[in-house]
């Protein structure tokens, strides 16, 4: 539990942690999957591409960062999951619904900011982004 797993510069491989560990970081990786039971703090990807990960059980967050195609299947445990992305694109969220079945969530990748009232910026997401 007290264990952080560091994978870098992996590619074309899928990687199953089982058990709990702290976290789990995934650098400079391409078309890698990876499987695992639960992470006490988060598991990370940067600079990635065309990544797939599945949680089993808990993950309290989930950070992407420059990372293009990380597509996250969730387990019925890990519904409250945060995610935290930056400079990325072709993010999904698969949520599980009925037997085996999951329906997919695009994390958005462009935003619209606007001043309110002269005094505080307001930022969601840009409709026209496949929201």
């Amino acid at each position: 539990m007290k264990q952080t797993v560091y994978i870098y510069k992996c590619s074309n491989s899928t990687i199953q942690i089982q058990g709990k560990v702290n976290s789990i970081v995934l650098d400079q990786c391409t078309k890698v999957g990876i499987q695992f039971t639960s992470v006490v703090s988060l598991i990370e990807f940067i600079n990635c591409r065309s990544m797939k990960a599945q949680v089993l059980e808990q993950v309290p967050t989930i950070q992407i960062e420059k990372t293009d195609g990380c597509h996250v299947y969730l387990s019925k445990t890990s519904l409250d999951t945060e995610f935290i992305t930056s400079k990325s694109s072709e993010m999904t969220v698969n949520v599980p619904f009925g037997d085996g079945e999951y329906k997919e969530h695009p994390i958005p990748e462009q935003f619209k900011t606007n001043l309110k009232g002269g005094k505080q910026l307001v930022t969601i997401p840009n409709e026209s982004a496949g929201v």
